[in-house]
């Protein structure tokens, strides 16, 4: 068989119809080796010699083009493109079908099954496209080839340009890799090339920029009026006015400017229209006005966003186009952050520059102001880290990429929310903040110690800088610690910012006040950074040496570096630091009084400042072993200095309007300070001061200024608690503000009370407005603003809620010393108050939980008939849960957050005055919960982990019974005081009471039972108080008097506190079945906590497993409808179960006669709720399922059960029918559609049978 011709073609050379010269060996020595080329002469200089050789003289003449002997290829790619289809389709016609065949198989298997369509697909986008015209080969001239190399030039079809680019010079030899450098350069002269007129050429130039700053805007209206010029769409061409030569004239169809067509036109003239090559033009220039509204969001270089509708329109000189996709104005944000990472620095700052501006579009973004940013709502946290990672790789670099980076930065942390740089008092941090939260802090901060020590940025930025670590510092304590730590920061801090150059020069910076708030807040942080920061505080001296008036700053500054270093004293002083120099700077600081108690002095934040110094060193001095070190400051010195008796001057010179209450609070403050302190180390308890500062202001506080401010600000607390937003955290500010005037003046008042002495005096030190105040303080228990302490995104607010809780504490000691006040009531208010103490009142929640503790004595109890059983006593009454409720209160020992009105006890032991942030505030034991009388039953079912088992002392020897007895005693006490005085909502909730009760028979979970004697809940005080507890909430309570409190949800978010979110409910309800089952036996309180998980409030997994999994035990729970812990039965009839499972179980129970007293009632409803179409909605009654149920029951059932079935009557929208009532009574309609049923589903027997007991 004869070998087929392949479809394919060969490669076959062509042989050369013209002859080539061979190319001659280079010998330019006479040896036919190289010339020798001394190092000495550079590479340029060679080659203008060679040039300067007649051999390699320019030509002057242009060279003769001579054509070749071999044809021309066509410009157009169209002939070779027929040429070769009519020869394949030649091929093909000679070929067989079975050749044909075989090279079918080969090009599939080489080139896939899908290649037909490709080839289809080509040829129809190639019949698509218009045919272009050939150009005419130009022909040779006579006699041109006379006396021309044998090198012919072949002629290529293309228009002449009248410019030409010049040819490029030879390589230098120092671009050799091999080159190297000459010896010396003392001869080198420098010479310019040698050029002709021809050498010159002129290109033409973009347009220049514009001298304003170009904003994206779309084009103007066509029917507007004036002279606007289209940036978009302009055509010409610029070009050098001083030109000596026209430009030609443009060509009558040249494409528009940035085409594909253009572009190869003008860089590519050689190339062919439909060159491959060149396809990557076509794809980028041949996006449509639809794919724009697909596109992402775009920026220009001032990071406004440019529409999609406008992205396209812009011209490409305002340097939006420098990206991949060049067709749309504007750069993404994946652009930008590609760019943000360029190597080319005017580049990179420029998109830093771009970021930080969108950084601050993001945060209005954030803040409700979306302003054509709708595409990123909702991920503006997620961008925002993107963008300060940008920065912070950047922030080591200097210049400008360095400046732009920190202003990345400051917008991502500082300009985020500027409002926060004036919170204090909190941590700021949240789990929601977590740009902030992934800084790389090890990386960062030496970096920021690095650029301010060595005064690497520009003072613009490096006041950023500072504000960035202000920031820092108020996101968390550990934050401030770490900037603490980096070595040199706090240094740099101080020398670039505090120590300027004194007295300033016109060139010198001057001081900036931030540093001195920053450090303020490193100091409020922890005991530990306040000692690094009093290391620096002596250079500060030179801001309190200098008054405002003779200060070398301007008298803002002045005064605010003197607020802020006063500021800085007191926060020392509340740890007990650095009180010593109100002994050294006698002088200055003698000074500084003078002036801020003058008319001279009109800062009011000042005043406010001083007065605030001088009540911590007062309290400092009261007990001079609090101080570090110790007798740092003592009270003879403060009894010297008279600054209490300096308070009264300006007191007389303020007025009763709300702008003078902050200083009328600092003022009481202090004097009350002075008060306290006399009675420790003043004679006879400070008597005669006492005396004497009465009789100066009871004529005030009865009918003067101080009556009038009192009075005032108590109403406009009420009207603005009654209007404010809680969230507003200005309102909430404001209204703190004036909660401690009322605070200062019952302060004032308790430190006029002689000491050693109890109950009400026999006179009042001055008149308060006690009815207002004891209004006010109840309806601040129940006001909405305490809910924030519980939220984790109201950090911002949560802080001022220690004002209000602050006043209830100070409040309630005033209430022991009305004489109005019983110890029943006081009691009463004290749980309330209890449960509204929050972070940062530990030690007034320990001194409120002692007083009451002390309160509850055996002689308490048989005043009031109380039963108490005399073993609680013996044991030691209330002291056995003694630690319990301290690691209650605070379970970290080594945490203490300072008060807001110091002690010396809180200077000593306080290791921080800033509270935590809501989201850590979670792990304090503030706010206490309803049922905090009943904590030490958690530390008993786990005793093993407990920190308090490991620290208990030696005498302490309670037992497991013990604890549970008092711990009962306790809650029955608080539960009965606030249920005689109405505050409910103080009480236990019910399922509170329930999950602790449970808490008292798993003590037994996992114990071994030898002796069911030893088991806790058996032991009969135990059981009395637990159905004491229990009793308010069970139904038989609810139908006499108000139910108590519920949380109308269910026992799972009550355990959640003690379970933790890990553990499931459900898991440990298993558990306290199991448990049932195991050791009960049949105990009736058991039972009874066994019911309320299984109401059709909770998920039906519940009843699954007591009906359904543990259905043995039913026949042992038998607990009365009135014994059931519910305030509406209703809870577990409705809605009517539809689960199969379940209601067999409730059939299968209810015919086996398992059931007793409400578990009967239970099953009995739902079983006659799924029969009778009058029980529940017709529409989601299942009459197949009816009519088994109903034929299970007359089959299967006791003449009982059918009475009681056919019989039974219940109505949701009202109140719950027991037994006997909903058997009785029933309606003729009722009886009649029963009836009905019946007869369909049993027939007449089943009628007759069941008509009987209808008409009994």
């Amino acid at each position: 068989m004869a070998q087929r011709p392949s479809i394919v073609g060969s490669i076959v050379e062509r042989k050369p119809t013209a002859s080539f010269s061979t190319p001659q060996a280079s010998t330019s020595g006479k040896t036919g080796f190289p010339t020798v080329q001394h190092r000495s002469k550079s590479a340029f200089a060679r080659n203008r010699e060679e040039l300067r050789k007649p051999a390699a003289s320019r030509p002057q003449d242009v060279p003769v083009v001579r054509p070749t002997n071999a044809p021309l290829v066509s410009a157009d790619p169209g002939d070779w493109r027929e040429q070769i289809s009519k020869d394949n389709e030649d091929r093909v016609a000679g070929m067989t079908e079975e050749e044909r065949d075989d090279e079918r198989k080969q090009i599939m298997e080489r080139f896939g099954a899908s290649i037909g369509d490709v080839l289809e697909r080509a040829r129809k986008a190639r019949e698509k496209k218009v045919p272009e015209g050939k150009v005419p080969e130009k022909k040779d001239s006579p006699g041109e080839g006379q006396g021309l190399s044998q090198d012919a030039i072949p002629v290529i079809a293309e228009k002449r340009r009248s410019l030409e680019r010049a040819r490029s010079p030879p390589p230098s030899a120092l671009s050799s890799a091999s080159s190297t450098r000459p010896s010396s350069r003392a001869d080198r002269k420098l010479r310019f090339a040698e050029l002709d007129p021809d050498d010159v050429f002129v290109y033409e130039s973009a347009p220049a920029s514009p001298k304003r700053r170009a904003i994206a805007l779309p084009p103007p209206d066509a029917d507007s009026k004036g002279s606007s010029v289209s940036l978009g769409q302009w055509k010409g061409k610029m070009v050098p006015q001083d030109m000596d030569q026209p430009m030609e004239p443009p060509q009558p169809n040249e494409p528009e400017e940035g085409s594909a067509e253009y572009i190869r036109r003008r860089y590519f003239p050689n190339a062919p229209k439909d060159d491959p090559n060149m396809a990557w033009m076509e794809l980028s220039s041949s996006s449509t006005p639809s794919d724009s509204t697909s596109s992402l969001l775009r920026f220009d270089l001032q990071g406004n966003p440019i529409p999609p509708s406008v992205s396209l329109s812009l011209p490409t000189h305002l340097g939006l186009h420098h990206h991949a996709e060049g067709s749309h104005a504007g750069y993404t944000l994946d652009d930008i952050f590609l760019l943000s990472r360029s190597t080319v620095p005017a580049q990179r700052a420029t998109m830093l520059s771009v970021l930080a501006r969108i950084a601050h579009r993001l945060a209005d973004v954030k803040r409700g102001k979306v302003d054509g940013m709708d595409e990123v709502v909702g991920k503006e946290e997620e961008l925002r880290k993107r963008i300060l990672a940008a920065g912070l790789e950047a922030l080591s670099e200097r210049g400008s990429v360095g400046a732009q980076a920190i202003e990345v930065v400051w917008e991502c942390v500082v300009g985020w929310d500027p409002k926060l740089a004036n919170v204090e008092g909190v941590e700021l941090g949240s789990p929601t903040d977590t740009a902030i939260n992934t800084i790389p802090l090890e990386y960062v901060l030496p970096q920021i110690a690095t650029i301010l020590g060595q005064g690497a940025a520009l003072p613009g930025s490096s006041a950023q800088l500072l504000s960035v670590l202000h920031r820092l510092a108020q996101q968390s304590n550990v934050i401030a610690t770490s900037i603490v730590a980096v070595p040199g920061l706090l240094p740099s801090i101080m020398h670039s910012f505090i120590l300027t150059p004194m007295p300033p020069s016109d060139s010198s910076l001057q001081p900036n006040p931030l540093a001195l708030q920053l450090f303020c807040t490193l100091a409020l942080s922890s005991r530990s950074n306040a000692q690094e920061v009093e290391k620096f505080s002596d250079s500060l001296l030179r801001f309190v040496t200098f008054l405002p008036s003779t200060s070398p700053y301007p008298t803002a500054i002045t005064t605010d570096l003197l607020v802020l270093t006063l500021r800085l004293y007191t926060v020392l002083a509340s740890y007990g630091l650095y009180s010593h120099i109100a002994g050294t700077a006698v002088s200055p600081l003698s000074q500084l009084e003078q002036y801020v108690i003058s008319e001279a002095c009109t800062s009011q934040a000042l005043v406010r400042t001083w007065l605030g110094l001088v009540e911590t060193w007062t309290i400092c001095a009261i007990d001079p072993h609090q101080t570090t070190p110790d007798h740092d400051i003592l009270w003879s010195q403060i009894t010297g200095w008279g600054w209490h008796a300096g308070v009264t001057e300006p007191q007389g010179r303020l007025s009763a309007d709300t702008k003078d209450w902050t200083l009328w609070t600092g003022s009481w403050r202090v004097q009350a300070a002075w008060l306290e302190g006399s009675k420790v180390n003043a004679i006879r308890g400070g008597e005669g001061e006492r005396s004497a500062f009465v009789d100066t202001v009871r004529s005030g506080f009865e009918s003067g200024k101080e009556h009038q401010v009192v009075n005032g600000v108590l109403m406009v607390l009420q009207q603005g608690l009654e209007q404010c937003d809680v969230a507003n955290a200005e309102q909430m500010k404001i209204l703190a503000g004036y909660a401690e005037l009322v605070t200062a003046a019952i302060r004032l008042w308790l430190s006029c009370i002689p000491p050693h002495t109890e109950g009400a005096p026999t006179s009042p030190p001055f008149n308060l407005p006690f009815p207002r105040i004891s209004e006010f303080c109840a309806n601040l228990l129940s006001h909405p603003l305490w809910s924030l302490m519980s939220s984790p995104d109201m950090a911002f607010s949560y802080v001022h809620c220690r004002q209000f809780s602050t006043l209830l504490f100070y409040y309630l000691r005033l209430s022991r010393r009305l004489p109005g006040t019983s110890e029943d009531l006081w009691m009463a208010q004290a749980f309330t108050i209890l449960l509204r103490m929050g972070p940062g009142n530990e030690s007034e929640t320990l001194a409120i939980v002692d007083e009451v503790t002390k309160l509850l004595t055996p002689e308490w109890a048989a005043a009031r008939e109380i039963q108490v059983p005399p073993v609680i006593w013996e044991r030691g009454g209330l002291s056995i849960l003694e630690p319990f409720i301290m690691n209650t209160i605070r379970p970290d020992k080594n945490v203490f957050i300072g008060r807001t009105v110091p002690t010396p006890q809180s200077i000593k032991s306080s290791s921080t005055q800033i509270l935590p942030s809501p989201a850590r505030s979670k792990r304090s034991g503030l706010p206490l919960h309803r049922d905090w009388t009943m904590a030490a039953l958690d530390h008993l079912l786990r005793s093993g982990e407990s920190a308090v088992f490991k620290a208990l002392p030696i005498s302490w020897d309670a037992s497991e019974v013990e604890i549970t007895r008092v711990s009962l005693f306790f809650t029955k006490i608080a539960q009965d005081v606030l249920e005689r005085f109405s505050l409910t909502p103080f009480v236990m909730t019910r399922e509170e009471a329930e999950f602790a009760c449970m808490k008292v028979f798993m003590l037994e979970h996992g114990q071994p039972q030898n002796d069911s004697a030893e088991e806790v809940f058996r032991d009969g005080i135990v059981e009395r108080y637990m159905e004491n507890v229990l009793h308010p909430y069970s139904f038989a309570s609810a139908v006499v008097r108000p139910a108590l409190p519920s949380n109308q949800g269910d026992l799972e978010k009550a355990a959640t506190r003690f379970l933790g979110s890990s553990v499931p409910f459900f898991q440990y309800y298993t558990d306290f079945v199991a448990l049932y089952d195991a050791i009960s036996f049949s105990h009736p309180l058991f039972a009874r906590l066994l019911l309320p998980p299984t109401s059709m409030r909770y998920a039906l997994d519940y009843r699954r497993h007591l009906w359904c999994d543990f259905n043995h035990v039913l026949k042992t729970i038998r607990v009365l409808p009135s014994q059931v812990l519910s305030g509406d039965l209703r809870e577990y009839l409705y809605p009517v179960e539809s689960d199969p499972q379940i209601l067999g179980s409730y059939l299968s129970s209810l015919l086996q006669g398992k059931l007793n007293e409400f578990m009967r009632l239970v099953a009995l409803h739902h079983i006659a709720a799924n029969i009778w179409p009058d029980l529940q909605d017709p529409n989601t009654l299942k009459e197949e399922r009816a009519a088994t149920m109903f034929k299970a029951v007359i089959d299967q059932g006791s003449i009982e059960v059918v009475r009681e079935v056919v019989r039974y009557r219940q109505a949701r929208s009202e109140k719950v029918l027991l037994p006997p009532a909903c058997f009785v009574n029933m309606d003729d309609d009722v009886r009649s559609s029963r009836l009905e049923c019946v007869s369909r589903w049993g027939g007449q027997n089943s009628v007759d049978r069941v008509q009987e007991l209808l008409i009994e």
